[in-house]
């Protein structure tokens, strides 16, 4: 080393020259204190930088870059210091030292290219010599003298991916604690299929083997710590395994590494041993630093594991990268319960794993196993903003919680998990909705979970403190950043704290008591107690903020630092609840989801059995939107930009004594519940049973015999409300041209030949894509309320076709149609266009079309047909469908409090177990409330730019509830100024306006750059909440919204958003018209613009 360090030092300079420091503050991890807001400040020699100051948190994120220079000998440089000291920032109060970590110039200089890379230094306090370790920051640093090459920092991992205890400096002097983590693992639940079934299906028939069911998954658990590694042993054949063992590793305490992570493993032969899923423990959440502290502990609990869809395929898991714990998982895998403790001054003696004692095995069966009936209900109100890559086929939405529900999985019971198929149809403009009308789908799952009300009911009173705070906190921010009067600021800043200090002294809000239970966890005492504190501390100072605040400015920051604070404590490690997901369907095949926390949905209720409204989720009960994702692609560089849906929800979750409460939620809505099946026919010398692939009454799927005699009698608790009657889907009434303002009428002409002969007209010379005949082009009926934008038909060559539009099949009955010619090739067509444009405004033809189509399917016998069952139905017949079916509904009603019903029956012609199936559920509305939305689009600044100059072509779509609308567009600008209202009218919202005023559907604003060639680029999307006023009085005014383009920052956009009832009062006057050339669109209104 010694001489290393004079070989870097030697090519030095004698005389004086320019040296630079430069330091990188990464992170911080492990910080000692409560409720601190550090900042780190950064000294060498007699230059100091300091960094911002993060508030109410023990692991900040800095990122942060320092740069300093120096001109002196190098003897002398080398002998600076560098002294690097981490800060409790607080308002009212002076900086007080947490750490620091000294080290000088030359240490750095001598490292590999002059540079200390991404190390952790152990921060001590100079003034607490026996204190211990303080903390841990992560920095790079870099001493660069003449002719030094200057390299860029590669990006620093924010995980625990690297060794982080053998990456460590530590002061001279100082020793960390030897201790020992102990994970418990004491069972798992529901580990679905790994191995393919393949082997089983042999033995089936060739009749060898037991008839019992195998359990396909050969599961063990791998514990990682700080870089040590401990397993569990493998147990064969079992997706419920009882390992029983104790998984130790060794480490120093206080550890710099956060999370403890488990890892499901299948065990395989053969290949390398699959992944079943991942999970984590953060030691931030299950331990507590300080004097009234404690170690980590946690459970015994149950923890969830997520990861890719549960469906086991053959063919390799296009999703198996999310069950490795590295992206958001997108479906639940399997659950463990697990136990933590930590011993101090301990090393592990012997090898793990190790078993468990049998008391303490028999002290967890007997407690911590127990369960209790609880419902989860959701009715969806809309379905809207769905992309046009999703609408050639019926749609329909599973709503799972845990393993319940899913509907994929044929080892499950039935339940009415999910919503009827259902085709989506277009807004007019860019989106497509699900026209569910009067007629709202609901679902409903019964599960049995642990009851652990009393962890919930805490996390949803100090959630609802924290949002009420954080919401009056940026209301007096914005009038203080608006110039209000000092006089009314200092009022409502006032108010604010008066609240927040009624909160804290509500009995309605006061923490629940743990009850004198065996459940009851040594982390719930802890974090109980150290609620509690914290509560009262925050109540004590707020008493005094509202004694002693002078300044606003100060006020608010201190006020915005108990938002940290309840938000640090709002929190639940032992949270055994797994989250509600909500999948989109379409042909058996999963698209989007959203998971949702099961506490946000939560019902809660007193001793006494009435409704605990503060410990109720936020969402219980109340209509929420909600936003589907795609399922994350690993690395991909294209992300799609559209939101697959957007869904109007109301949820509700609670135990099964109190689910009719549920019933409360409906809000001027009536609760249908409808036993189902479908009569099926198929088409061979006429309509009838001959040649049927399916039974001819089954389910929907067609997968069981479900005969109308089969539902006699009705479940216990429930009885029959009328006779059986069609009820077809009202989706499929709906054309392919319902909605859209403009659409492309398309007929196909058709040739044949007989070989060594040249082309001439078919028999049937016109039809439809399918084949079906239809009239010559020329003869084509305009449907009313259209009229031809197109002059002439023309040949659509922009597709795959030779140059005179022709593609090429031996049959046509077999398709396969080619772009290229062949001498075996005996038919031909090609494709005329013509486009049609509405006669009327879109709105009023959309409405009058829609009631038209409803007044035309109610005659109608309700048949539906296809090609095959497998394919997408419609209402017309035409010449190839060969399958047709119809839908069958009676009415069942409840006999008082009765739970959800389930049909059970053996079929009389199969051997089989038998067959259990649920009904599908309504909620019915008599009349929707009709609204006006004028969308006050004024400009935005700072957007993405897209083309080669810098700039972009930007224009916005406007999605509000089914309707869409479209902005005119501005020219190479990133600032556009549209100076546009945009007016929506006879927008249909089901409920008591009341509700809607409170929780209002958002508005969603998407920004494109036009493009004249190839397809618009996506620049960003704001989501906003509407100003109502059901009174139509007291318009909004402009505001700033983020405009996010996926997580990043895009600009914003100045707009402002009102909703009114267009029933009874009448509407404000519309706005004036712009100048030609866009007379035709409104300007933003007086008193709304700015001045």
């Amino acid at each position: 080393m010694l001489r290393r360090r004079r070989a870097n030092r030697a090519n030095l300079p004698k005389k004086p020259c320019d040296f630079q420091v430069r330091i990188h503050i990464i992170e911080a991890r492990k910080l000692v204190g409560q409720n601190i807001n550090p900042v780190v400040n950064v000294r060498v020699f007699d230059q100091v930088q300091p960094t911002g100051v993060k508030k109410g948190t023990n692991k900040p994120l800095f990122d942060q870059m320092f740069y300093f220079s120096f001109h002196m000998s190098p003897r002398e440089f080398l002998e600076k210091v560098v002294t690097i000291e981490v800060m409790n920032s607080r308002t009212l109060r002076s900086d007080s030292l947490i750490g620091s970590f000294q080290f000088d110039t030359g240490l750095c200089y001598d490292f590999e290219n002059h540079t200390i890379l991404q190390k952790w230094l152990l921060l001590t306090n100079p003034m607490d010599a026996n204190g211990g370790a303080k903390g841990y920051l992560k920095i790079s640093a870099s001493v660069y003298g003449p002719n030094d090459e200057v390299k860029r920092y590669p990006k620093a991992a924010l995980d625990d991916s690297c060794d982080i205890e053998s990456n460590l400096l530590r002061p001279a002097g100082v020793e960390l604690t030897p201790c020992t983590f102990s994970v418990r693992l004491y069972r798992a639940e529901d580990v679905p299929q790994m191995d393919t079934a393949l082997f089983e299906g042999v033995k089936k028939v060739l009749g060898v083997g037991s008839k019992k069911r195998k359990e396909l998954v050969d599961p063990y658990v791998v514990m990682n710590f700080a870089g040590n590694k401990s397993k569990t042993s493998v147990l064969y054949n079992n997706e419920n395994p009882e390992w029983e063992e104790q998984l130790q590793v060794g480490c120093k305490f206080p550890s710099m590494c956060d999370r403890i992570r488990l890892r499901i493993k299948d065990k395989d032969n053969f290949n390398k041993d699959d992944t079943v899923g991942t999970c984590y423990l953060n030691l931030s959440e299950i331990s507590a630093p300080g004097e009234n502290g404690f170690l980590p502990t946690f459970g015994p609990a149950w923890v969830n594991v997520y990861g890719s869809p549960r469906e086991y395929s053959d063919l390799p898991d296009e999703y198996d990268y999310l069950n490795m714990g590295i992206l958001e998982g997108i479906s639940y895998r399997a659950r463990l319960l697990v136990e933590v403790s930590t011993v101090l001054n301990k090393l592990p003696e012997e090898p793990s794993p190790q078993g468990i004692e049998p008391a303490d095995v028999a002290r967890v069966n007997q407690y911590f196993l127990r369960r209790r009936g609880f419902t989860l209900r959701a009715a969806f109100m809309d379905a809207t903003m769905l992309p046009e890559s999703v609408s050639d086929a019926p749609i329909s939405f599973e709503v799972s919680m845990g393993n319940y529900g899913n509907q994929l999985d044929p080892n499950l019971p039935p339940c009415s998990s999910t919503t009827q198929p259902t085709n989506p149809i277009s807004d007019g403009e860019h989106y497509f909705y699900l026209p569910w009308a009067d007629s709202k789908p609901c679902v409903s799952v019964d599960c049995q979970w642990e009851d652990i009300h009393y962890r919930l009911d805490a996390l949803n009173i100090l959630k609802s403190i924290c949002d009420r705070l954080e919401a009056n906190v940026h209301r007096v921010h914005h009038m203080v950043e608006a110039a209000a009067p000092p006089a009314e600021a200092a009022r409502a800043f006032i108010e604010l704290i008066d609240l927040l200090r009624k909160d804290l002294g509500d009995p309605r809000r006061q923490l629940p008591d743990l009850p004198s239970l065996q459940t009851v966890t040594p982390l719930d005492r802890h974090m109980h107690e150290m609620r509690s504190q914290e509560l009262q501390a925050i109540r004590n100072e707020a008493d005094l903020l509202r004694q002693s605040a002078t300044d606003i400015a100060e006020a608010l920051n201190e006020a915005e630092s108990y938002t940290h604070r309840l938000r640090n404590l709002a929190f639940e490690a032992q949270n055994c609840m797994p989250d509600v997901v909500v999948w989109m369907l379409s042909n058996k095949k999963r698209l989007a989801y959203a998971r949702i926390p099961a506490s946000e949905v939560l019902y809660s209720h007193h001793t006494d059995g009435t409704k605990w409204m503060e410990a109720c989720g936020k969402n219980c009960g109340k209509p929420q939107t909600v936003y589907l994702k795609w399922p994350p692609k690993k690395d991909s560089v294209s992300p799609k930009c559209e939101v697959p849906a957007v869904l109007r929800m109301v949820f509700w979750f609670g135990l099964e004594a109190h689910a009719s409460d549920w019933l409360r939620c409906a809000d001027e809505g009536e609760m249908s519940v409808f036993a189902e099946t479908y009569e099926n026919e198929a088409h061979l010398l006429g309509w009838g049973k001959t040649g049927l692939t399916r039974p001819h009454w089954s389910d929907v799927n067609g997968k069981m015999r479900l005969n109308k005699e089969h539902f006699d009698p009705p479940p216990d608790g429930w009885s029959w409300n009328g006779e059986w009657f069609k009820n077809p889907e009202m989706s499929l009434s709906f054309g392919k041209d319902t909605g859209k303002s403009e659409f492309v009428e398309d007929v196909y002409e058709y040739e044949t030949r007989i070989p060594g002969t040249s082309w001439s007209r078919a028999k049937q010379s016109w039809g439809n894509v399918r084949g079906d005949e239809t009239a010559h082009r020329d003869e084509t009926e305009l449907a009313s309320g259209w009229m031809w934008k197109d002059q002439e038909w023309t040949v659509d060559t922009n597709r795959a076709c030779d140059e005179g539009g022709f593609e090429y099949t031996l049959d046509p009955s077999m398709a396969g149609y080619v772009p290229v010619e062949r001498n075996y090739h005996l038919c031909r067509r090609r494709r005329w266009i013509r486009r049609r444009c509405r006669d009327e405004t879109t709105k009023s033809a959309r409405k009058q079309e829609q009631k038209r189509a409803k007044r035309e399917e109610k005659a109608k016998e309700g048949w539906e047909y296809s090609r095959l069952f497998s394919t997408k139905f419609h209402l017309k017949e035409q010449k190839i469908d060969m399958v047709r079916r119809r839908r069958w509904h009676r009415k069942l009603v409840a006999n008082g409090a009765a739970s959800t019903p389930v049909f059970t029956f053996q079929d009389k012609d199969e051997d089989n177990a038998p067959h259990q199936v649920t009904p599908r559920m309504f909620m019915t509305f008599k009349d929707p409330r009709r609204y006006q939305l004028r969308a006050y689009l004024y400009q935005a600044r700072n957007v993405r730019s897209s083309d080669q100059s810098g700039l972009s072509d930007p224009y916005c779509y406007v999605s509000f509830s089914r309707d869409t609308e479209k902005s005119w567009t501005v020219r190479d600008t990133i600032m556009p100024t549209w100076d546009q209202t945009i007016v929506m009218d006879d927008i249909e919202l089901y409920g008591d306006p009341r509700l809607i005023a409170a929780v209002p559907p958002d508005v969603m604003v998407e920004l494109y750059d036009y493009d004249t060639i190839g397809k618009d680029e996506f620049l960003g999307r704001a989501v906003i909440k509407p100003h109502i006023r059901l009174d139509n009085r007291q318009p909004p005014r402009l505001d700033w919204y983020p405009i996010k383009y996926f997580d990043k920052d895009a600009g914003e956009l100045l707009a402002a958003f009102h909703l009114m009832l267009s029933e009874g009062d009448e509407l404000p006057f519309a706005p004036e018209r712009k100048e030609p050339p866009n007379d035709s669109l409104f300007r933003v209104p007086t008193g709304i613009r700015p001045v």
